[in-house]
Formats: structure tokens, C-alpha cells, sequence
């Protein structure tokens, strides 16, 4: 592979990791999650605004009652002492009394609304954020397992960098054996032969040939004693090119 070659492929695998990483759905559904998390916990913070509001309200009407209890306790206790006048003026300041609580029961009302209907959708929206952590949870297992398989398909096909080459490798590794092994026999048919010596042996050139017809006469001498054994006698000797032939 040429210099530029070999440049332009990891330009090429640095921009498809960029966009694999701009392309991660294990981060948007994380990124999502963490979105809906954070829409809870605004979520809580304002329900605990509205309920905070509600007892304030609650406190003032409880006042407001207090007083209107304690006016209309004094307007008996001055009717009872003839005292017309004093039970008119605590009468009087009942009415009042009253008047200021209508409009903090109204506003207390409307506030327990609110206060409903935003636990109703925080109920609601930590239904949702469990759902979605569950499907979250098994489509990253999934996409993993499914990143995983690519990844050995593609080393088992050669694409990947696990077993990418490995046929080159073994064929090289077979070409260099095969190699080796025809050397081996050239090297031992040459010493046969005589070609070369053995450093080890220094016996001469004749010493060579008769020890192979030392081998040959042992041979033959073995058939001939296997052939009277069998019963059979010695094959008929074929002229050679070196003898003449009988008329």
C-alpha cells in the first residue's frame, strides 16, 4: 500500500469514527433521559413551591377562623352580661373577619388545584421516565450485542482488524514452509548424490559408492534367502543397453 494510500484510509476511518460518534444512540438516549430527569426534578421543585404556598393560605385561614370563633364566642359571653352593645361590636368584627376568609379560601382552593394537578403529572412523568429508562436499558443491550456481531463478522470476513490479513499471513507462512521443505530435499539428494559432503564425514568419494553396494549386495542377498524360503526362483535378469546382444 502506498504513502497516500495508506494516508487516505485513516483520514478515512478518523471521519467515519467522528460521524459514528455523532451518530451514538447509546448518547441521545442518555442525553434524552438525562432531559427528563432534569423536567422531574423542575417538576418537583414547583410542586413543593405550590404546597409551600397552600400551607401559608391554609395558616391564614386558620387565623381568620380563629378570630371569627373567638368574636362569636364574645358576642354570647356580652349578650349573656346584657351588654347589647359590646355583642354588636364583636358581631361586627366577625362579619369582618369573615370577609377577609372568603377571598384566602378562594385563593387556597385554587392553589390545591394546581397542587393536584402537578402531582397528577409528576405521577405521570415518573411513569414515562421508568418506561423509558427500561426500553433505554434494553435497546443499548441490543445495540451492543448488535455492535458486537458486526464486529465479529467483520474479522471473520477479513474487514476487521481481528483477523484482517490472516490469510496472507498463513499463505506466506505456507510459501515459506513449502521452502524450506524443498531445500531440505535438494540439500539431502545433493549429499546423496555427492554433490556435497557432509563436514562430520570424511570419507572419500569410493568409500561412498562401496558402502551403497555394501547396501545393494545386502539387499539382494536378503531376496535371495526370502525367495528360497518361498520356493520361488530369481526373476530373469534384463539385459542392459551396456551388453551386447546374443545371436
Amino acid at each position: 500500500m502506498s504513502l497516500m494510500a495508506r494516508f487516505t484510509t485513516l483520514l478515512s476511518a478518523k471521519a467515519n469514527k467522528v460521524l459514528d460518534a455523532a451518530d451514538d444512540p447509546d448518547a441521545d438516549m442518555d442525553l434524552s433521559y438525562q432531559k427528563m430527569m432534569t423536567s422531574l426534578q423542575e417538576t418537583k421543585a414547583h410542586l413543593a413551591d405550590v404546597i409551600a404556598e397552600q400551607v401559608t393560605l391554609e395558616h391564614q385561614m386558620a387565623d381568620h377562623q380563629a378570630a371569627i370563633d373567638r368574636h362569636d364566642s364574645d358576642a354570647h359571653i356580652a349578650m349573656k352580661a346584657g351588654r347589647e352593645d359590646l355583642a354588636r361590636m364583636a358581631l361586627a368584627d366577625k362579619e369582618a373577619e369573615i370577609h377577609k376568609l372568603a377571598p384566602i379560601q378562594a385563593s387556597c382552593e385554587h392553589v390545591k388545584q394546581q397542587a393536584e394537578k402537578l402531582k397528577q403529572y409528576e405521577h405521570k412523568l415518573e411513569q414515562k421516565i421508568e418506561e423509558f429508562r427500561t426500553e433505554k436499558e434494553s435497546l443499548k443491550a441490543e445495540h451492543h450485542a448488535a455492535e458486537a456481531e458486526l464486529k465479529v463478522d467483520q474479522q471473520l470476513a477479513g474487514i476487521g482488524k481481528g483477523l484482517g490479513g490472516v490469510e496472507d499471513t498463513i499463505q506466506r507462512a505456507r510459501d515459506k514452509t513449502h521452502a524450506m521443505s524443498a531445500k531440505a530435499e535438494a540439500m539431502e539428494r545433493m549429499m546423496n548424490d555427492g554433490t556435497i559432503h557432509d563436514p562430520l564425514d570424511h570419507r572419500s568419494q569410493s568409500e561412498h559408492e562401496i558402502e551403497k553396494l555394501h547396501d545393494t549386495s545386502e539387499i539382494d542377498d536378503q531376496l535371495a534367502k526370502l525367495r528360497a524360503e518361498m520356493g520361488q526362483s530369481a526373476p530373469a535378469a534384463t539385459p542392459s543397453a551396456a551388453d551386447p546382444a546374443k545371436p
